[in-house]
């Protein structure tokens, strides 16, 4: 009885002391509880830092804890001593072979780039329209002239801006000014005739001798580039309606848009084109 006594004794002292040792080694128990699962979440975690943080460190310790989650999935048998220790075998080899392939790989010398340079701002003058008879009509023909260009229309409440325009023409035209009527239908369809009406119409009615282009669009995707050029450079906001005004310098660049209802006998539009012969 006492020998038994004893031996349960002995064993409890020596459970009591297993149980306090796993208290003190959290770690180890941790370490026994790991199964497959936690190697794969291990992986894909692994994985998602390197592509967020060391692009291609991290590669190596995923694909290690991969592989150890496949080995677990068909030898759940394999301790944890086995399972952190390939682990640690396995990252540490391939982090070593990608140093040296990174040693042994020539670098490539620097190569010192020109500054990038931003493109030539384009000019009135770099662009071509179609006069009002069909022929091209480069618009360095203009150069060295101040000039205010329209887009006008033969059946538009504001079609009587022509008297004002043509004063205008006759008035500076010998300082080295012109106006340049440009037709467009996208208003309310209100120049719908072809170009040899819209001739007609704008010589016998208002006696016009600016010259006039063949209709252009002013808005949409099929503007004219020299509208999409004059719309970046005033900000870039579509044209409201016919009649709308760009004054450009003797250098080929804006200096002034005016809205449609801007007449041509308004004091600024006169001071800004007297300011800039």
């Amino acid at each position: 009885m006492r020998r038994f006594r004893a031996r349960r004794c002995g064993t409890l002292v020596r459970l009591h002391r297993y149980l306090q040792k796993q208290r003190m080694n959290p770690l180890v128990h941790f370490l026994n509880s790991l199964d497959f699962l936690d190697w794969w979440l291990l992986a894909m975690v692994l994985g998602v830092l390197d592509v967020f943080a060391l692009r291609g460190w991290l590669l190596k310790p995923a694909m290690a804890a991969g592989l150890i989650a496949f080995l677990l999935m068909l030898f759940p048998q394999i301790s944890w001593p086995w399972e952190v220790s390939g682990f640690a075998a396995i990252s540490l080899a391939g982090i070593v072979m990608r140093i040296r392939r990174g040693a042994q790989s020539p670098r490539t010398p620097s190569v010192s780039r020109p500054a990038k340079q931003e493109p030539k701002m384009q000019n009135f003058y770099d662009f071509e329209i179609r006069s009002i008879d069909g022929q091209a009509k480069p618009l360095r023909d203009f150069q060295g002239k101040l000039l205010l260009v329209v887009n006008v229309a033969s059946q538009c409440g504001l079609t009587p801006q022509y008297t004002g325009l043509e004063k205008l023409q006759r008035e500076f035209e010998p300082r080295g000014f012109t106006v340049l009527g440009l037709p467009c239908n996208q208003f309310g369809q209100q120049e719908p005739g072809s170009e040899a009406q819209i001739l007609q119409f704008c010589t016998s009615n208002y006696q016009v001798s600016f010259p006039l282009a063949s209709k252009i669009q002013v808005n949409g995707e099929g503007a004219h580039p020299l509208y999409q050029w004059l719309k970046q450079q005033t900000g870039g906001a579509d044209i409201q309606w016919n009649f709308e005004k760009f004054l450009i310098g003797r250098d080929g660049r804006v200096i002034q848009r005016y809205s449609p209802r801007t007449v041509p006998e308004d004091p600024k539009l006169r001071a800004d084109l007297q300011a800039a012969l």
